[in-house]
C-alpha cells in the first residue's frame, strides 16, 4: 500500500504542471508587443513621462530636504552662539 502512494507521489511531481500553460492567462504572444508598434511605442511614451515625473519629484524631494538641512543647520548655529553668549 505503501509502495502504491509513493508511485503516485512520484507521478504527481511530474514537470507537467510546471511547463503547461494555464488557460485563464493570455497567451505569451498577446502579452508581448512586438517593437515598433503602435501599442508599444505609446506604452514607452507613457513609461517614460512616468519616469520623468517621478525623477522631478525626488528632485524637488532633494531640494526640500537640502533646505530643511540648511534651516536646521541655522537654528542649531543660532542655539550655539546663545550658549556661547550666556557663558
Amino acid at each position: 500500500m505503501a509502495e502504491k502512494s509513493n508511485a503516485d507521489a512520484k507521478a504527481s511531481k511530474n514537470n507537467k504542471y510546471m511547463t503547461s500553460e494555464d488557460p485563464e492567462q493570455p497567451s505569451e504572444s498577446s502579452t508581448h508587443k512586438e517593437k515598433g508598434s503602435q501599442s508599444s511605442e505609446s506604452e514607452e511614451e507613457y513609461f517614460k513621462n512616468v519616469s520623468e515625473r517621478f525623477d522631478k519629484d525626488i528632485k524637488d524631494l532633494k531640494d526640500l530636504i537640502a533646505l530643511n538641512e540648511k534651516e536646521c543647520n541655522r537654528l542649531l548655529f543660532d542655539r550655539l552662539l546663545d550658549v556661547i553668549r550666556v557663558e
